[in-house]
């Protein structure tokens, strides 16, 4: 258990409710000494004072060790968005967008389909991941392992279910780009493309 993390939570619910230690005390039946204790990220807490602090905070006692964060650091500012580009075939681009770090559930990139070029059949992620497809510039075929096709146009979007391979064909003279939601971080980068 992260005492510090729990410190750092009750130290910013008294100071945003504007309450004293001791306010929160009455409110919550533990001690001023072990209240001012924890606060300082020191300390043992049983789990019936880590009950009664989340809720008298109106918190769940999970939602006390949740990671975190500040408003930036859910920000992914343009000049930080990395592009990958296949090292052995240049056709697609990926560019990842979300920020969020290593508790993020899902991660969204666009992605750059070179005119006039193809994937091979692979899956988009692994076989655990939800996918999701936005076409937002051009049009693109969707191809799966058992002989489907379907064409997606500008604005259309596509679940991409796990029992399947597909293939990403670009058939225009122009450039397509997708956005392409994957519901954990997975690396896809690694895929071979054509």
């Amino acid at each position: 258990m992260d005492v510090s993390q729990l410190g750092s939570k009750l130290a910013d619910y008294i100071r945003s409710n504007n309450i004293t230690i001791k306010d929160f005390s009455k409110r919550s039946g533990i001690s001023t000494a072990l209240l001012s204790q924890l606060e300082r990220g020191l300390g043992n807490p049983s789990l019936s004072v880590i009950t009664s602090i989340a809720r008298t905070m109106n918190l769940s006692v999970s939602s006390l060790f949740k990671e975190s964060f500040t408003l930036e650091s859910l920000v992914r500012r343009v000049d930080e968005q990395p592009t990958i580009i296949d090292t052995c075939k240049s056709n697609l681009e990926f560019q990842l967008l979300t920020a969020g770090g290593k508790s993020s559930e899902f991660d969204l990139y666009r992605v750059k389909i070179r005119a006039k070029t193809e994937t091979v059949y692979y899956p988009l992620s692994d076989l655990n991941s939800e996918e999701i497809i936005l076409v937002e510039k051009g049009d693109l075929s969707i191809c799966n392992n058992q002989g489907g096709e379907v064409v997606l146009n500008a604005g259309d979007s596509m679940r991409l279910v796990s029992d399947y391979r597909y293939k990403i064909k670009n058939p225009s003279t122009q450039d397509t780009s997708a956005l392409y939601f994957v519901s954990s971080h997975k690396d896809i980068f690694k895929k071979r493309m054509l």
